[in-house]
């Protein structure tokens, strides 16, 4: 894990931000009814100080919790094991529940939104991990050189390798917060508590997704080949 210090921090984006946003991606056929006014108002946030796991948990880390508990293992694995050579990949198709089941049993818990979009974007509300301007090879998006996308063909079962794209680096040191897979966190849609926020970008989206203020609303009984998780702790 590492240490995401107390403190203030830009949250959010700019009604400027933005505005320039959807006029560029009206017409797009995946974002054009994106909705870019959940992301705003740019804001100061204070937290306390806690401990972020360095990458999504893995295949193996999962494995673990599945042996301990006799948890159901996700629906793709193969006689309930994941296929070899996958232990550092991404657990995907987990829903909401499984985990926050997991982070329970690790001791740990789900990222707060505003937990997530710090360790993603440091104090200065940068708009990527590393800075203010994306960079197609720093992170696994859809964007990517496929020197980064190491096994492209199977990214619907795998996502990439945690921490294989070593500019997708935040300033405390999280890895993938940009790409590889988007993120379940504790936080809820106030008006609909099924909905969960998700965070992050995927190695199917655009950078539009990959910025740390994305945001958006999944069931928390969904699962899907683009979203795993990471977990958090209490400095104390």
């Amino acid at each position: 894990m590492v240490l995401t210090p107390e403190g203030e921090f830009w949250m959010g984006a700019s009604k400027e931000e933005v505005q320039q946003l959807a006029e560029q991606y009206s017409g797009h056929r995946m974002y054009g009814t994106y909705r870019f006014d959940w992301e705003t108002p740019r804001r100061k946030v204070r937290l306390k100080g806690f401990y972020i796991d360095r990458t999504e948990v893995t295949n193996r880390q999962y494995a673990r919790y599945l042996k301990a508990t006799g948890a159901k293992p996700p629906m793709h694995w193969a006689n309930g094991s994941y296929m070899k050579g996958l232990d550092d990949f991404p657990v995907l198709y987990v829903t909401w529940n499984d985990a926050q089941a997991y982070a329970k049993w690790a001791g740990k818990r789900l990222p707060t939104e505003e937990e997530w979009e710090k360790a993603a974007r440091g104090p200065d509300g940068l708009i990527f991990p590393w800075g203010n301007h994306f960079d197609v090879d720093k992170a696994a998006t859809a964007d990517s050189d496929l020197r980064l996308m190491g096994h492209a063909l199977c990214n619907s079962s795998s996502a990439n390798q945690t921490g294989h794209a070593p500019g997708d680096k935040s300033p405390y040191g999280a890895m993938d917060m940009a790409g590889n897979v988007r993120e379940w966190t504790s936080s809820s849609d106030p008006e609909h508590p099924s909905m969960k926020v998700v965070k992050g970008g995927s190695w199917l989206d655009l950078n539009l997704v990959a910025r740390g203020s994305h945001r958006e609303f999944v069931n928390k009984f969904f699962k899907s080949h683009v979203i795993g998780f990471r977990c958090v702790k209490d400095l104390d």
